[in-house]
């Protein structure tokens, strides 16, 4: 189904699902391909979690700004933290861009971005950072990975950014 220019970004959420369990919110159409892929992942001992699906313009505003305003950390394309205060303008404009996107352009807007994770990997009081040190293969989510990499086609789903193509 074809979304409109307000569903695109992240302005409206008429095509959007609200779940439960897992709690999440995505694409009308990708709802059953997750909890199809979920499932099969319980089966492995995976315990697949979204731990970042639906986002509105205005939670990608707030992401943005708090990166640019160095109120939440940024990484450079390997995943090293910098510091926003080292940065001028166009560095930190490219540091927020390897990870995330501007305003109004985000796939996760369009409800069938996902980000997951095994909640069966995590210690108590480990802090969650999404960030490529965590889904390598000696990784916390090392597990996910390989099991993603084997499974997540069956399901619909992709990498986009698997890929890094400069830009």
């Amino acid at each position: 189904a074809e979304m409109n220019e307000l569903e695109l970004t992240g302005r409206a959420r008429t095509h959007i699902v609200e779940l439960g369990e897992p709690s999440c919110s995505l694409h009308y159409e990708t709802v059953a391909s997750l909890l199809a892929m979920r499932d099969a992942a319980a089966v492995d001992g995976i315990d697949l979690r979204p731990c970042s699906s639906f986002r509105d313009f205005q939670a990608q505003l707030i992401i943005w700004n708090r990166k640019w305003n160095g109120e939440r950390p940024l990484y450079d394309r390997q995943g090293r933290l910098l510091q926003r205060a080292q940065l001028d303008d166009w560095h930190a404009m490219e540091a927020i861009l390897c990870w995330s996107a501007l305003p109004g352009g985000s796939r996760h807007h369009w409800g069938s971005e996902v980000d997951v994770l095994d909640a069966s990997c995590i210690p108590e009081g480990y802090k969650v950072q999404l960030v490529p040190s965590e889904y390598v293969a000696d990784g916390i989510f090392g597990k996910l990975t390989r099991w993603l990499d084997g499974n997540m086609h069956r399901f619909g789903f992709f990498r986009p950014y698997q890929n890094d193509r400069g830009g």
